[in-house]
């Protein structure tokens, strides 16, 4: 009997320290990141992805940094919830994709960011952790075949086109040409695609326009299209023949790993003289010297009616920037309150579940339960269950925890419309009993009852 019980004994005595170690050491989160293709051509996207798993579940979005890369573009891309096994533990989370297009060539390098991020380590506590993200690197790089390109431009596909609109069908000295041209791409940010430049001639005044940008990603495949849009006025100040020139538009096709030519025809232009341009101007002369002659006797003869006006509306100038910077302050002022408030919070959750969106719809309740204060002070989902006693409103919560975190096959799928009708049930029903909770404090503070209320009235004072 001896020898068992010591084996026995020498069991336990491993087997407790090894409990109070894994106690000591709960599982972390899971921070993954990669970068491909590790060498691009300038212009062309690497892709950063990111996959991000909590043990359990998260509580709330990660705070993410914007991935600002100097001289590059960086704009991000879908992200897709992820689910893995490990060790036993359970861990959920999303993985995030961000494309970042480099401007020049050379090295470029993402490091000095990290990841906030708050999860549910221990049903219903909750654990916030700061993770470092690894420094990582890629390489933009010229082909050499098209290091002669000036500027560079580089896309999966790219096309140019152009819309020339005239002022009249015969042109004469006063009319305005309109020249548009629009280059559309692939695979490139607009703010990449290179300016047109419109050429000047005498006897054409040229007005250019601010040139619009458009970026389009296709929400199932993440391809970009882009389009840059240039125009330019020419009026016509001398009659005569104009030709405006071609546009050629060299540029890298990446599929064809070869150079192609985007190409627009010249325009040509036949400006007559207009015979109306000099008896309008010299009408225009005379009438303008009657219109003078004409004020200046209205001057002289109400000039102090003038200046009384003048002087109401110097005034005027003077009150009204302040009395509008009043108001401005004013509406800013509400907004700002209302940005912050439980309602504007509410209104959020409600546009998430129109939408469909169980991720947009878990985060907006999460949101809206840290400015609800019936909730208070925990704020979370656990506390506004156990104060709504809903078993219906627990249901709905579980389906939306389910489709995000442990999806499956044979599960109730959720509803957005069942489940904002009793979160707005349990809203209404809270904001009451807090309400009424309210105006009994109140009721009880105007009219204390208690032993220092029947030693004032309930008493007679004793007879002097």
């Amino acid at each position: 009997m001896r020898h068992p019980l010591a084996a026995v004994a020498l069991m336990l005595g491993l087997l407790i320290p090894c409990a109070a170690l894994a106690q000591q050491n709960p599982p972390e989160p899971i921070l993954r990141m990669a970068i491909d293709p590790p060498r691009v051509v300038v212009g062309q996207a690497a892709t950063l992805r990111i996959d991000l798993l909590a043990p359990n579940y998260m509580t709330a979005p990660p705070e993410l940094p914007d991935f600002q890369v100097r001289n590059a573009v960086t704009r991000q891309l879908r992200s897709v919830n992820e689910n893995e096994q490990r060790d036993g533990v359970s861990y959920a989370g999303v993985r995030f994709e961000f494309a970042i297009h480099p401007q020049e060539p050379g090295s470029y390098a993402i490091a000095g960011q990290a990841i906030t991020i708050k999860y549910a380590a221990e049903p219903p506590a909750t654990r916030e952790a700061t993770l470092a993200l690894s420094p990582i690197a890629f390489e933009a790089f010229i082909p050499d075949a098209a290091s002669a390109l000036q500027p560079f431009l580089a896309a999966r596909n790219l096309s140019i086109e152009q819309t020339v609109n005239r002022s009249s069908d015969q042109l004469k000295t006063g009319d305005a040409v309109t020249r548009t041209v629009t280059i559309k791409a692939e695979g490139i940010p607009a703010m990449l695609l290179p300016p047109v430049k419109f050429a000047a001639f005498d006897g054409l005044k040229l007005y250019p326009a601010q040139p619009s940008l458009q970026d389009k990603t296709d929400g199932r495949t993440d391809v970009l299209s882009s389009a840059r849009t240039d125009s330019g006025v020419y009026m016509l100040e001398k009659a005569g023949d104009y030709v405006l020139p071609p546009i050629d538009l060299r540029w890298w096709n990446t599929g064809a790993q070869s150079i192609d030519v985007a190409h627009l025809d010249p325009v040509t232009l036949h400006a007559e003289a207009n015979p109306a341009a000099g008896d309008a101007s010299s009408i225009g002369t005379s009438g303008a010297r009657r219109s003078w002659g004409a004020l200046r006797d209205v001057i002289a003869d109400r000039w102090k009616s003038i200046a009384l006006v003048l002087l109401a509306l110097a005034g005027l100038g003077w009150l009204m920037p302040r009395t509008i910077r009043a108001i401005a302050a004013r509406h800013r002022r509400h907004r700002e309150a209302y940005l912050r408030s439980e309602a504007f919070a509410f209104s959020k959750l409600r546009r998430a579940a129109r939408h469909g969106d169980a991720k947009a719809v878990y985060f907006a309740l999460l949101d809206w339960l840290r400015r609800f204060e019936p909730v208070a002070p925990q704020h979370t989902l656990e506390a506004f269950r156990a104060v709504a006693h809903d078993a219906a409103l627990d249901d709905e919560i579980g389906a939306v925890e389910r489709e995000l975190f442990a999806p499956s096959a044979g599960a109730a799928r959720w509803s957005p419309h069942r489940l904002l009708r009793q979160v707005g049930g349990a809203r209404r029903n809270l904001s009451r009993r807090a309400r009424r909770h309210e105006h009994t404090r109140l009721l009880q503070n105007l009219n204390p009852v208690g032993p220092s209320s029947t030693t004032s009235f309930g008493r007679p004072k004793p007879a002097r």
